[in-house]
């Protein structure tokens, strides 16, 4: 096809532009429902049985009267006049389309009781809930967000709606069923939902509710209160290189002749695109123009360029997700004039936050006797720029739909009128798209933006156009004074087939005060609640394999000071929590003078076997007898589970369990260990001794410990490291040796000052060994 080049003079617009049309007079637009003549009122509406026929359809409003139909004139109610029933009963129901969520935090059951305490009241999940039934385009879908602080859990849900029922004026039932899920399912069993909204006070909706359905077609209503018209906030900011010229953010949708011929004509901006869309969307004042000097000496711009400039230039950049994208105006790419836009932002961690567009290249090109160029090209601008911030949603080409790895199966649609397909790619040509395009995404594609996890669309959050990528997880406690944090003494959490998992907890004062807390709060495993979960799994509990009552002792923790605690979490009363290969989440949660504080979700990784011993020794070491054996440090009288232990530190001598298998095996000789039997005349009970042997525990013990201190640090956490080597310079000083206590000790403080403990720390060991005579 032959092309008018951008050189050539184009003819002057012959019609003034149009205001945007208010969103009620617009054809796109739907405003609500009115009650079907069939259709019953139902005073319930949630019914006791299963919900499998639709209810019958609904129209749309008639065309207004000089009245607004959704607020009919009702008898005045005076005190002297009794009531009259209106009849027939009024069905006029206003748009209900929108982002709803719980109204406060609502506090649950208590979740991982400890024993002898009362639990935790820890939040329960709370819902964000997107109702897409009217207003522009709507989608016939209800989507559901929910996410819980402890144990950490999220999950989303896609419903499909199945019938939409006015039953009264303002009173609203939606019922759907349930099509997708992402996340934790145990969030949200259930199959069916139905949405309800109602008058309360005036003509107007006042009170909102969502309603998960079990088998029997019963549930809990859910109190919801309306957040937005639209489904998300989303920011936008334009820069413009100084040679790019004008840019285009808005577009006459008349300005053209070659339009659907029922198209209305208003000027439409960027914004209203992305709002139509579902986004409500604020423009930035910090707009700036770019010296061309920024794009090098060649004049051209290079992705790499681009993204140094959206560092500088964009005021919200941050290297995390955020709804916010950058758009750039400059003339021309380092590829050249065939290159009209691009969404260049997958570079680093955080990709889709910057999108550009080039007013010197092809779309400058106007097909060869095009009735008016001007608004061809502004037309064409305006096209690329809302096309390349479609990607930055996270939108695939209408032709490439089933490629990657899309959030559900989508098929490609090569004749889809969208801002996602490309106009010369249909049949016909891009008069032919252009002829038939309304200036909107396709279904398929409003679907995905409003309704899609919002990890899937959100700006620097998902991968572009992959859904692979974990959601950090929102950190910090409930309350405001203290912060906790879960974690291990290593540089990556990652661990070894069969290798314990110790982790350290840290409690921190976060007020501007002097606060008091329990100093053995976190050192009790009954004060605390921790849940670990494979991925896509149950959250479990965790438990102390012993639980201690110690004389209460508070002490005084200024602004910023911490307590600590140490526990093998892999390990519990009812079993192994950690026992496979694969990905696992930690959480913990403390309760303070009645403040619940919530931890950290940390993510470890377990490697599969390395070898075919410990492939064959896993059945026999994941025992609650191996797991005592290693959790009390010793337990001589378990013969199979010292057994098991001794076969690790022969035969997995690399890998981290047979540290710790021989730290449990040795432990019991530092000392004369006394052990319950049977008497030898059979009656009743005896202590019986085993012998001390400091000397061969004490050379275990170092090669464990001292051989490969970092390493050995890493895998048993620094509070238990330190503590053994504290234990074993102790057992050697009774035993009469210290000269080798010293040097245990000396050894501890230069491990410490290399892993960089506190000083307080390293200041109590030297005072130790000071005091060794």
């Amino acid at each position: 096809m032959s092309k008018q080049r951008k050189g050539d003079k184009a003819p002057e617009p012959t019609s003034t532009p149009s205001p945007v049309i208010r969103e009620e007079e617009h054809p796109d637009h739907l405003d609500g429902w009115s009650g079907d003549d069939n259709s019953t009122p139902r005073s319930t509406p949630v019914p006791d049985g299963p919900i499998d026929p639709p209810f019958p359809p609904m129209g749309p409003f008639p065309p207004r009267g000089p009245f607004d139909p959704r607020e009919p004139r009702l008898p005045i109610d005076r005190p002297w006049e009794p009531r009259l029933p209106i009849w027939p009963p009024i069905r006029l129901c206003g748009a209900v389309s929108g982002r709803f969520s719980s109204p406060i935090p609502v506090f649950g059951l208590p979740i991982a009781p400890t024993p002898g305490g009362a639990g935790l009241d820890l939040m329960a999940p709370r819902f964000t809930v997107r109702v897409d039934v009217d207003r522009y385009y709507p989608q016939r879908r209800i989507s559901v967000s929910t996410s819980r602080k402890f144990p950490r859990a999220t999950a989303h849900i896609i419903a499909e709606v199945t019938s939409d029922e006015c039953i009264g004026l303002n009173h609203r039932v939606v019922r759907a069923r349930v099509t997708y899920r992402d996340g934790d399912t145990g969030l949200i069993p259930e199959e069916r939902l139905v949405f309800e909204a109602k008058r309360t006070k005036g003509k107007g909706y006042g009170e909102y509710t969502i309603t998960f359905l079990g088998p029997t077609g019963t549930g809990t209503p859910h109190k919801l209160s309306f957040r937005s018209k639209y489904f998300d906030n989303v920011e936008f900011e334009y820069d413009t290189v100084s040679n790019a010229g004008t840019a285009v953010t808005s577009m006459d949708t008349a300005a053209h002749p070659n339009r659907p011929a029922d198209l209305p004509a208003e000027t439409i901006s960027l914004s209203t695109v992305y709002q139509r869309a579902g986004f409500d969307v604020s423009l930035s004042p910090n707009t700036s123009t770019i010296p061309i000097s920024d794009a090098g000496a060649n004049g051209t711009w290079s992705d790499s360029e681009m993204h140094d400039a959206m560092i500088a230039y964009w005021s919200r950049f941050a290297d995390r997700p955020q709804w916010a994208m950058w758009g750039l105006f400059a003339a021309r790419h380092d590829m050249g004039y065939g290159l009209g836009g691009i969404m260049f932002d997958d570079i680093g961690p955080n990709h889709r936050q910057g999108t550009a567009m080039f007013t010197d290249s092809f779309i400058q090109d106007v097909p060869a006797g095009d009735p008016d160029p001007a608004a061809w090209r502004r037309r064409m601008a305006f096209w690329t720029m809302a096309h390349e911030m479609g990607h930055g949603f996270n939108l695939a080409h209408a032709w490439q739909k089933s490629l990657g790895n899309p959030w559900l199966p989508l098929a490609d649609a090569p004749e889809s009128r969208s801002f996602m397909n490309y106009p010369y790619n249909v049949s016909g040509g891009e008069s032919a798209f252009f002829s038939d395009f309304r200036f909107r995404f396709s279904d398929d594609e409003l679907i995905f933006m409003r309704h899609a996890p919002r990890r899937f669309v959100q700006m620097g959050n998902e991968d572009w156009f992959e859904n692979h990528a974990f959601e950090a997880p929102e950190e910090g406690g409930i309350g405001q004074n203290w912060t906790l944090r879960v974690r291990p003494n290593k540089d990556r959490n990652s661990y070894s087939f069969l290798e314990p998992i110790a982790m350290e907890l840290k409690l921190t004062n976060a007020s501007a005060r002097t606060l008091a807390v329990e100093e053995d709060l976190l050192r009790d495993g009954r004060h605390i609640s921790v849940m670990v979960q494979r991925e896509n799994g149950l959250s479990r509990p965790w438990r102390p394999l012993s639980a201690t009552c110690h004389k209460p002792h508070k002490a005084d923790l200024r602004p910023g000071i911490s307590i600590y605690g140490a526990h093998t979490i892999s390990i519990t009363p009812a079993g192994w929590l950690v026992d496979e290969p694969g990905f696992y989440k930690v959480q913990a949660a403390v309760s303070v003078d009645g403040e619940v504080v919530v931890s950290n979700v940390l993510r470890l990784f377990v490697a599969p076997a390395t070898s075919a011993e410990e492939a064959r020794l896993a059945p026999d070491y994941f025992t609650e007898d191996v797991g005592r054996v290693l959790v009390f440090n010793g337990a001589p009288s378990l013969i199979t589970a010292n057994n098991t232990l001794q076969e690790v530190v022969e035969r997995c001598a690399g890998n981290p369990a047979a540290l710790h298998a021989s730290m449990a095996l040795s432990a019991p000789k530092l000392r004369t260990f006394k052990r319950l039997s049977v008497a030898d005349d059979g009656r009743g009970l005896a202590i019986r001794s085993d012998d001390k042997d400091v000397e061969t525990a004490a050379k275990t013990q170092k090669a464990a410990l001292l051989d490969a201190p970092n390493a050995s640090a890493d895998t048993m956490g620094h509070i238990d490291y330190f503590g053994a080597l504290d234990n074993l310079a102790e057992s050697l000083a009774t035993d009469g040796n210290t000269s080798e206590a010293k040097k245990v000790l000396g050894s501890s403080v230069e491990v410490m000052r290399k892993r960089k403990v506190l000083e307080s720390v390293i200041k109590e060991t030297e005072r130790r060994i000071a005091q060794l005579k």
